[in-house]
This record gives structure tokens, C-alpha cells and sequence, in this order.
């Protein structure tokens, strides 16, 4: 990594928030889904310091080298959400341009929503804003849970822990691989039938070879980390959709005025592109992306082409 890439921790509503962070200039956050650390933006902090801006990409609450805290109800979006403002007033900053990929797409659209006037821009990596549901996403998905069975499994704390952290590198082998034929197989795309399965990783090589996309650097940097924390913090975030439904409830205006951006990958077996299909409906001022050769994991799979894209978008945007 780049010699001026640092690291800081700060004191954010009650938890240590680790931050890397590289360049100066306007703040762009930047935050990861599951199962993933800071170190998924490895390829982005250079390309937007570069661009004249502050890239930080923090490890989310309940991953890397930020606090986890053991109660379910820690990890409902209206906390996490607190924590990207908490950290905003602690570096004395206005706003920010949030970047999201996976759960941290879900956290940046709605930080859009909650805290408007906190949110310079938003982008959407994968995960786009979804239309306002009549119910909680489960209840929403129970009959019909199809690519989303794996929410269902994941919601008994304990059960998929055991499952993920029997062996942690053959988790991780597993779970990050991208869409190049050279993986072999995407774990992602058996997602509709976790449950009848008996689990995420049932039936998959046991020694399956990293992921193309990664080093063996890389593949270690994820697997000493889940190796300390384990999986529970990331899973936890699964666990509170009907808080999450009942707090999107209190927005007077589904809408997202910002500028905005949304990044769609054409081999993404979850967030396929066309769950972006009409969201122009809520974000009137939207741009589009397209990587059709890419899966989940887009910024390690294709970060040339994405950080094409969100450098363009960053250059674009109107003067402060």
C-alpha cells in the first residue's frame, strides 16, 4: 500500500472505530459489507486520494479493529448510522460523499434518508436503494425468499457463527471469490438454498484454491482479522430488519436528493442489476455504472473499471 496510507482509531458513540485513511481534500467514506474489513477498499483509497480527496475507509461496527458489541439491538442501522455521524462531529466535518458496498450500500442510502443534511453525495456499489416495503424485508420475503434464503439462515445467533468459524480460511477461500470462470464455482449463487442445505458452505471443495482476485497477502489480511473477531458482529447486522423497517417508518419523504451514483455488477448472483431497475423513482439525480465481466465483490474483482467510474462521478460533482 501507499507509504501516506494511516491508520487512526477514534472514540465514536461509544465504540473505537478504526480508520484507514489516505489523501486530503473533501471526505469520502468509504464502507464495506459482509464479510468484509477496510482492507476491501485497498485498491480505491489510492485511485480517490489521487483525485484529490480524504478516502477513509473505516471497519464497520462489529468488524476488524472496531468494537463489537455483544447485544443484537447494537447493530440496528439507526446505530450504525450514528456511528458515520459521531464520526463526522468528531473530525469536525459537515459532511461527506459515503460509498457503499453490500451492508454498507443499505448504510449509505440511508444516511441519505436519515441524515440528509450530512451526506454531500451518495454511491451504491452493488447494493441499490430499495423501493419503501409495505413490511420488514423478512416478512416481505417469507413466502418467496428465493436468492435471499440465506437471510433466514443467518438469523439463529449461533448458527451460522459455528458454521463460518470452524475454519476460518476455508470460510474466507470460499465466500470471496469472484465471477472469473478461473474460481470455478461462485458460493454466492447457491444462496437460494442455504437453508434446505444445511448451511452456507455445505458441499463446496474442502480445499478449494483463493480467489483469483486475491493475493495470498490479501486472502490472509481477511482471515487473521476473522480469526480474532470471528463472525458474529457482521452476522448481527442480518438480525434487525424489523427495527430497521420500523425506523425507515419515521422518514416523512422516501427520496434521495443527492447526487448520486449506482454501480451495478452483470455477474452479481445476490444484488442483481436489476433490483436498480427504477431507482430513479427515489433518486431523482442519479448516474449509472455498469461492470457486466464483475461479481459481488467489485471492488477487488474489477477495481480499475469501478474506480474509473467513481472517479468520474467524484469530478463531476457540484462545488461545495
Amino acid at each position: 500500500m501507499p507509504a501516506d496510507l494511516t491508520h487512526r482509531t477514534y472514540d465514536v458513540n461509544g465504540i473505537q472505530m478504526h480508520v484507514a485513511e489516505q489523501g486530503e481534500g473533501p471526505a469520502v467514506i468509504l464502507c464495506h459489507g459482509f464479510p468484509e474489513i477496510w482492507y476491501s477498499w485497498r485498491h480505491q483509497l489510492p485511485a480517490v486520494a489521487d483525485a484529490g480527496f480524504r478516502a477513509m475507509a473505516p471497519d464497520m461496527r462489529g468488524y476488524g479493529r472496531t468494537t463489537a458489541p455483544p447485544d443484537l439491538e447494537d447493530y440496528r442501522q439507526e446505530v450504525i448510522c450514528a456511528d458515520l455521524v459521531a464520526l463526522l462531529d468528531r473530525l469536525r466535518l459537515p459532511d461527506a460523499v459515503f460509498v457503499g458496498h453490500d451492508w454498507g450500500g443499505v448504510l449509505v442510502w440511508n444516511m441519505a434518508l436519515h441524515h440528509p443534511q450530512r451526506v454531500r453525495a451518495v454511491a451504491g456499489i452493488n447494493t441499490p436503494l430499495f423501493p419503501p416495503m409495505p413490511a420488514s424485508f423478512l416478512e416481505t420475503m417469507r413466502e418467496n425468499p428465493g436468492t435471499w434464503d440465506y437471510q433466514f439462515y443467518f438469523q439463529e445467533p449461533g448458527i451460522a457463527e459455528t458454521e463460518l468459524e470452524q475454519d476460518v480460511g476455508r470460510t474466507c477461500r470460499l465466500i470471496l471469490r469472484s465471477s472469473d470462470p478461473a474460481d470455478g464455482f461462485d458460493v454466492l449463487a447457491g444462496f437460494h438454498n442455504v437453508r434446505a442445505q444445511g448451511g452456507v458452505l455445505i458441499g463446496y471443495p474442502q480445499d478449494a484454491p483463493r480467489s483469483v482476485m486475491l493475493s495470498e497477502d490479501d486472502l490472509q489480511c481477511y482471515v487473521e482479522q476473522f480469526q480474532r473477531t470471528g463472525f458474529r458482529g457482521g452476522l448481527n447486522w442480518y438480525r434487525n430488519h424489523d427495527a430497521n423497517w420500523a425506523w425507515d417508518q419515521s422518514v416523512k419523504e422516501y427520496a434521495v436528493p443527492h447526487p448520486a451514483l449506482m454501480v451495478t455488477a452483470g455477474r452479481d448472483p445476490v444484488l442483481s442489476p436489476k433490483l436498480a431497475r427504477k431507482m430513479e423513482q427515489w433518486v431523482p439525480n442519479l448516474t449509472r455504472g455498469h461492470i457486466e465481466r464483475c461479481g459481488h465483490w467489485t471492488q477487488q474483482e474489477a477495481p480499475d473499471e469501478l474506480n474509473r467510474i467513481l472517479i468520474e462521478w467524484l469530478g463531476r460533482l457540484p462545488a461545495r
